[in-house]
């Protein structure tokens, strides 16, 4: 999955950089107070910045989220946190404001690693999603990952412009773990796809026989009150396609045991959760459990063209959190709906485990896609939002941010025909192209309102205590969000300078303080042509004051 972003990375020389910042008092010679080393310039070329935000309405998650990493990427040390150190296997991060900052040094070798995000404890769900090298470009990257709260269902199932269906229950389970006879199903409702078209989002329905012992991860008996989710994503909605844990261009498991990179062409996904009182996830059963997830009966075998029909097969995937992939399990039955439902077919498996669960064919023909923006007026930079969706019948998703370029190259991109839309940073739509082959190039003309640009200039310095003594600028990440898209990225110099801001625009400023591993944010209006913030943290360790604490693992 590749997501570009508006700020392009400027190289710079690190010796000349760190040298730069020891001049400022960073080695503590000359008589300088500051004890403090310089921080690392971050010199790994693949930059990315994780928002995790609500489904519901898109703003940041601001309830502590537990974040890890799998992959082969991490297993050889090739990602880096926000202080340039390596992430390990087992590593685990909390951000409290839903944006987590990572960097990446591929080395050629299986490229590939998973981001998961999540607190079931307060409610949210665990998703996340996959990055592969070969499907990423060098400079800064926003990702955005759409997470479910269990307290919001009502809400979301009653959002008629969300295509997400959720139901929650709740039920007891007997001593050993034993629970009673369930049966969950979410109600269906009608939303507007991809095509401007009312289309049904289906149901999803779990079925546990009454006596099947309930197990966690570690085997321990499901105990008391648990409580129960079941989610239904369509296959049509933008807002739903963008929640797809792992993305649409994964590193999966296939049917004999071998891993490769593809695409998906999706029928619908949906995810059961069952948790207990402490929010610990539900994961196994002794004996196996139903699932079943609507297919809309336009959708159609893209390797033969034909539309599915009741008796085919559809493959079945879930989303092994662990790994961080999307395995092959089954082809499900695909069947009619009890009464018929002029929509939908329903595809029917058995599981002994609890997963994101998803309708798809992997296809590993591929292409490298391009989209031309023919941006009017010409020569504009403003960053714009690109959504990729498969036609009708083949349904596939892509997401870019923040794009300033008018000339995209995408990787694996399916054989297919797409739609294309084109957004700008508010929401507007500014061009589409309709029905278009990636393989063979797709181009969207545009009309953007003429506005007035303004820069936004931040200086980042650290510093003794005191704001003042052993002064020096510090490289560190920094973003300026506007309640709609983060644009920034990581800058060596300590010096920011984001552009083609529209000028009036109220956001917040989120600047990375290695000293105590978190965001510090402030609002800020951007006028033109230039508005400039002064950022200064005073916690180095100086011989004239204290040594200060830090929050390790915190974002």
């Amino acid at each position: 999955m590749e997501f570009r972003f508006n700020q392009t990375l400027k190289m710079l020389a690190v010796a000349g950089v760190i040298g730069s910042l020891a001049a400022c008092g960073g080695g503590g010679g000359g008589g300088s107070p500051v004890i403090t080393p310089p921080a690392e310039v971050i010199t790994a070329p693949y930059k990315y910045v994780f928002s995790f935000v609500n489904a519901l309405d898109g703003k940041p998650i601001t309830d502590a989220l537990t974040i890890q990493f799998t992959g082969a990427s991490i297993t050889s040390g090739e990602v880096l946190d926000s202080n340039n150190k390596v992430i390990k296997v087992g590593d685990s991060f909390t951000t409290t404001n839903g944006l987590f900052a990572a960097a990446a040094n591929f080395n050629g070798t299986e490229d590939v690693f998973t981001i998961l995000g999540g607190n079931l404890a307060k409610g949210w769900n665990t998703s996340g999603v996959q990055i592969l090298g070969v499907a990423s470009k060098q400079g800064e990257q926003v990702v955005t990952i759409k997470l479910n709260k269990i307290g919001n269902a009502a809400a979301i199932q009653a959002d008629s412009t969300l295509g997400i269906g959720m139901v929650a229950s709740s039920t007891t389970a007997a001593a050993g773990g034993a629970l009673p006879a369930v049966t969950l199903t979410t109600t269906d409702k009608t939303v507007t796809n991809a095509e401007n078209k009312a289309e049904s989002v289906g149901t999803a329905t779990i079925t546990i026989p009454a006596g099947t012992v309930a197990r966690d991860a570690n085997n321990v008996p499901a105990s008391g009150t648990l409580s129960l989710t079941v989610t239904k994503y369509a296959n049509s909605d933008v807002d739903a396609l963008a929640a797809f844990p792992g993305g649409f261009t994964p590193n999966a498991q296939l049917s004999n045991g071998t891993t490769t990179s593809g695409n998906f062409v999706t029928g619908g996904f949906a995810q059961f959760n069952i948790t207990d009182a402490a929010g610990k996830a539900i994961k196994k059963f002794d004996t196996p459990i139903q699932l079943t997830i609507d297919l809309p009966k336009t959708s159609k075998n893209p390797t033969t063209g034909a539309t599915i029909k009741a008796g085919d097969t559809y493959p079945v995937w879930s989303f092994d959190e662990a790994t961080g992939k999307w395995v092959f399990e089954a082809d499900g039955q695909v069947r009619e709906k009890t009464p018929v439902d002029a929509n939908n077919f329903e595809v029917v498996f058995n599981s002994t485990h609890l997963s994101y669960w998803n309708l798809d064919y992997f296809e590993s023909a591929n292409c490298t896609g391009t989209v031309n923006i023919a941006r009017n007026p010409a020569g504009d930079t403003r960053p714009l939002n690109v959504d990729i969706v498969g036609v009708e019948g083949s349904r596939f998703y892509r997401a870019l941010y923040g794009v300033t370029d008018s000339a995209l190259t995408l990787a694996y991109s399916p054989r297919i025909n797409v739609n294309v839309t084109v957004k700008d940073s508010k929401g507007n739509v500014v061009g589409s192209a309709t029905n278009q082959n990636l393989c063979t190039g797709v181009t969207v003309n545009t009309q953007l309102p003429t506005v007035t640009y303004a820069t936004l200039q931040t200086n980042v310095t650290e510093s003794c205590r005191d704001g003042v003594t052993g002064k020096r600028a510090v490289p560190t990440y920094v973003y300026f969000y506007d309640n709609s898209m983060y644009r920034g990225g990581y800058y060596a110099t300590g010096t920011s300078t984001i552009g083609s801001i529209e000028s009036g625009t109220n956001g917040t400023l989120w600047v990375w303080n290695r000293f105590i591993n978190q965001w510090q944010t402030s609002s800020v209006a951007v006028t033109a042509p230039t508005t400039t913030r002064n950022i200064n943290f005073p916690n180095l360790d100086c011989a004239t004051g204290s040594v200060t604490g830090s929050v390790t693992g915190a974002q």
